[in-house]
């Protein structure tokens, strides 16, 4: 059992296996030691941070890296560095010992459509189960590109489809609409113009391979960043067809169905 505040929220506990699962065995800690063996500033964001799970299970890897977490807002497990040590502790990642004494990852508190960060900061950025929550998707993507070292990596979990969603969710990516031509235009397609257009840009779906998820087709995508020039993804955002999905109180499989549903028509770049 574990203690202090309540850690109920599955998408706010995930580990560091969990986010392997999902792109590659190894591939964050890959990412990093290729970074930490030929640099010696060493960098990790992670967006959507959670509790800082896998912040700590980082930390405990990479004892000298500057690790970075967002989260939109504080809450009971996660109010600021001293969650941190709770968490480190209760996952048993570190004794309550090491936990003190570590340096501490640094969490913000704030919406990631806008990183508070200088150009080419970052070595690695990661993210999973968080993104589908953003409003301006189409923002976070340009500022994760935007804070990458040339030559660094993105890790990045989009949206999640699952069997039985209801018509207007039943889409590769449901919370990350895009129109082109007025027709409803595939996100591993608009990927693909990206690649076209030189960015290193790939998009992976796959099928949830863990319990809870079993019944899940998941879209990612991986950057690796091979220009300095900027990421403009040409996409206008409609908002009046754009909302909190959270807002309508539909229930799916026992939860209630959670996001934003991001609409954009893209443009000629």
């Amino acid at each position: 059992m574990l203690s202090g505040a309540k850690r109920k929220y599955i998408s706010r506990c995930r580990s560091l296996a969990d986010f392997n699962a999902k792109f590659g065995n190894c591939v964050i800690e890959d990412a990093l030691r290729d970074a930490v063996a030929s640099q010696e500033s060493v960098r990790l964001l992670e967006i959507g941070c959670g509790e800082g799970r896998v912040l700590m299970e980082l930390r405990k890897l990479f004892p000298s890296i500057e690790i970075h977490g967002i989260n939109k807002k504080p809450w009971p497990a996660m109010k600021g560095p001293e969650s941190l040590i709770a968490t480190g502790t209760n996952y048993k990642i570190f004794s309550k010992e090491e936990a003190r004494t570590v340096e501490l990852p640094i969490p913000h508190f704030y919406d990631a459509a806008q990183l508070r960060f200088p150009d080419h900061y970052f070595d690695v950025v990661i993210s999973q189960v968080s993104i589908y929550q953003v409003k301006r998707k189409d923002q976070l993507l340009q500022e994760v590109w935007r804070v990458l070292k040339r030559g660094a990596r993105a890790f990045l979990h989009m949206d999640s489809m699952s069997e039985g969603y209801p018509d207007f969710l039943n889409q590769e990516t449901p919370r990350f609409i895009i129109y082109k031509n007025k027709k409803s235009y595939p996100f591993e397609m608009f990927v693909k113009e990206l690649r076209d257009r030189k960015y290193d840009i790939t998009c992976r779906i796959t099928s949830g391979q863990q319990s809870d998820d079993a019944n899940l087709r998941r879209t990612s995508i991986v950057m690796h960043k091979n220009t300095d020039a900027e990421l403009n993804l040409g996409l206008s955002f409609e908002e009046l067809s754009s909302f909190d999905l959270s807002v309508l109180g539909k229930i799916f499989n026992g939860d209630k169905i959670v996001g934003y549903r991001s609409v954009y028509q893209l443009e000629n770049v």
